[in-house]
């Protein structure tokens, strides 16, 4: 049932495109068309095609720049998260000190 949403949704989203194929179909299939026709709509084609390479372009370069950032960001955490472990470790140890500290003094 989700799949069924989500092509919904990217039909919806793309509607514009698919209305375009739809229609370069139609003009390939169509046995009255003259080449003039033809030749128009391939020419519509190829400028709709590096409309979408472009965005295609661009959609890559924001996901590698997305990509790198969340890998510097998991290099982050993982930083922080050993610094937290050696500080819990020192705590640790600290309040052995202490508690060795505490009974040394109460006697």
């Amino acid at each position: 049932m989700v799949d069924n949403r989500r092509v919904d949704k990217t039909k919806e989203v793309f509607s514009k495109e698919y209305d375009k194929l739809d229609h370069y179909a139609s003009i390939l299939e169509n046995k009255d068309a003259s080449s003039e026709d033809v030749l128009q709509a391939f020419k519509s084609l190829i400028k709709d095609y590096e409309s979408l390479l472009s965005d295609a372009v661009k959609i890559t370069r924001i996901g590698d720049v997305s990509q790198y950032k969340l890998l510097k960001a998991k290099e982050k955490i993982e930083d922080l998260n050993t610094k937290l472990v050696e500080s819990e470790r020192n705590v640790r140890e600290l309040n052995t000190i202490l508690m060795f500290y505490i009974k040394a003094t109460d006697k």
